[in-house]
């Protein structure tokens, strides 16, 4: 069986929780698409595990984007607090990536030895742009958040990695005549309140009801909103059976 899983967000247990739910096991595949890190305390537990599993492939998020070259430069063992060493463009990446959670990171990043650390930062430099594969007798294009500037005539390759990790696509739009568009990134929450106006926005920290797998016109969105209050969801695509923990 093959299934996909997004947004883990550093959460270990609900990971696991979520492992046991699919009776994953070595027969199995699993696409992680993006955003593994930052939010709960399991980043670099979760990273470590499913470098070990060669039956999971992961795409690369926007937080493992801004953590790549921050760990780089990182491995050399600098205190937190001294930044002499950095040059005001590291400077300013750490802060964009603090503000968007990299301090648990970077705290669970230092509690390791140095050969994990190197393993870390060897693994997030192996995360693909994007993943095609074939499910249920159905094509799938797997991005951690969409495909900006999206074009019929563009092949997937000629696509920046910034078009594939920081913009949500149109959901109520189509985009190939011929696959299906899995997607993370976008809490489904909000893409049920933007194509639907009369439904309230639920607040960050509260579940929500539209808490769960969205699939529609060619779409496939299953980042739930672990780190808002929503649930950690995996959907199995040979037959579109959703899971959550």
């Amino acid at each position: 069986m093959i299934y996909c899983i997004s947004d883990i967000r550093g959460e270990y247990e609900r990971f696991s929780s979520l492992l046991k739910k699919l009776h994953f096991n070595s027969r199995d595949t699993l696409y992680v698409l993006g955003n593994v890190i930052d939010g709960g305390e399991g980043g670099m537990k979760l990273l470590l595990d499913l470098m070990m599993r060669e039956n999971v492939y992961p795409v690369i998020g926007e937080h493992e984007y801004a953590a790549l070259s921050c760990l780089k430069w990182l491995m050399n063992d600098v205190t937190h607090s001294d930044v002499s060493g950095m040059d005001s463009d590291m400077m300013q990446r750490m802060a964009e990536w603090a503000a968007i959670g990299g301090q648990q990171t970077i705290a669970e990043f230092r509690a390791l030895d140095e050969e994990q650390r190197e393993m870390v930062v060897d693994y997030l430099s192996e995360f693909s742009l994007y993943e095609e594969v074939k499910a249920g007798g159905k094509q799938f294009v797997l991005v951690h958040a969409g495909i900006n500037n999206f074009s019929e005539d563009k092949d997937l390759d000629e696509y920046d990695i910034r078009e594939l990790i920081t913009a949500a696509p149109d959901y109520s739009r189509t985009y190939f005549a011929d696959k299906t568009l899995v997607t993370g990134h976008t809490p489904t929450r909000r893409i049920c309140e933007e194509l639907n106006p009369l439904i309230d926005p639920t607040p960050d920290g509260t579940p929500s009801p539209y808490d769960k797998i969205f699939i529609e016109s060619g779409h496939v969105a299953i980042n739930c909103g672990v780190d808002i209050g929503g649930r950690l969801a995996a959907v199995r695509l040979d037959d579109m059976t959703a899971f959550y923990a």
